[in-house]
């Protein structure tokens, strides 16, 4: 039977790599969903103004 040894070296730099790629994926997403959030804030914000522009001056349309 052979004798496993482990080379403890490459395990860790394995386990490094791993841990550094979750990280930067979750640090992607994390940037991604708060620019897509952002966005939707700065829609919907912009919207709303229209809305409330055009609402007044219905308002004053029909006085």
């Amino acid at each position: 039977m052979m004798s496993m040894t482990a080379n403890w070296g490459e395990a860790s730099l394995l386990a490094v790599k791993g841990f550094g790629t979750v990280f930067l994926v979750l640090v992607i997403l994390a940037a991604l969903t708060w620019l897509l959030g952002f966005i939707f804030q700065r829609v919907k914000g912009k919207r709303e103004r229209a809305n409330s522009s055009t609402g007044a001056k219905k308002i004053k349309a029909k006085r």
